[in-house]
């Protein structure tokens, strides 16, 4: 065997112990540190452990639409108005609880907070009773506003919007079905004004 024999057998073994080890189980299952399979992993881990966390802090609802919403005040008093809004036009009906059947003030001011993952349900003086009093100038969106005079409560609405200017609610009247008023600048309603009950904001 001459000389370039032996280099070329030489060669041809150190180049199939390279292609062993190269080929091993445990060799091709080394990650670096810095390598972007690990950061995959490593980012689908953190991944889920957040929509974990976030999933337990928050009470989760799901309104008409199909969206879920979480359960702070700010964000179920947001769900409750826009859930009431979608409903604008609905017809009037005596007794309604359902936009099939159509709406009274009490059946739609039900219909909506239960949507909204708080039952309720009853004629508006005894949803007067629930919750925490408020004076109008207080008053949020989400709020309940209540109508009548001094011997009843005769009317139910959902606050839509306050500002130091305005209040505007949304609730279902004889007249016209679901509608947004704006109760500022309506005799009729500011001299039947009574009071307003908060719902929300201690759940």
């Amino acid at each position: 065997m001459n000389r370039i024999q032996v280099y070329f057998a030489a060669f041809s073994i150190i180049f199939l112990m390279m292609m062993v080890t190269s080929c091993s189980p445990t060799a091709g299952s080394r990650t670096s540190k810095y390598s972007s399979a690990n950061k995959r992993s490593s980012n689908r881990n953190h991944s889920k452990e957040d929509k974990k966390y976030t999933y337990e802090k928050n009470t989760k609802t799901t309104n008409r639409s199909g969206n879920t919403s979480y359960g702070t005040a700010s964000t179920l008093r947001n769900g409750i108005v826009l859930s009431a809004l979608q409903y604008e036009g609905t017809q009037y009906a005596s007794g309604g609880k359902t936009p099939e059947s159509g709406f009274d003030c009490s059946g739609f001011t039900g219909y909506i907070f239960t949507q909204n993952g708080i039952p309720l349900q009853g004629p508006s003086h005894k949803l007067a009773e629930m919750g925490v009093a408020k004076t109008q100038e207080a008053l949020q969106p989400g709020d309940l506003v209540f109508f009548g005079d001094e011997t009843r409560i005769s009317h139910v609405a959902i606050v839509s919007d306050h500002t130091q200017d305005q209040l505007r609610v949304v609730h279902a009247t004889t007249s016209a079905g679901v509608k947004v008023d704006e109760i500022s600048k309506s005799e009729y309603w500011k001299s039947r004004f009574l009071f307003g009950r908060d719902l929300i904001s201690n759940k």
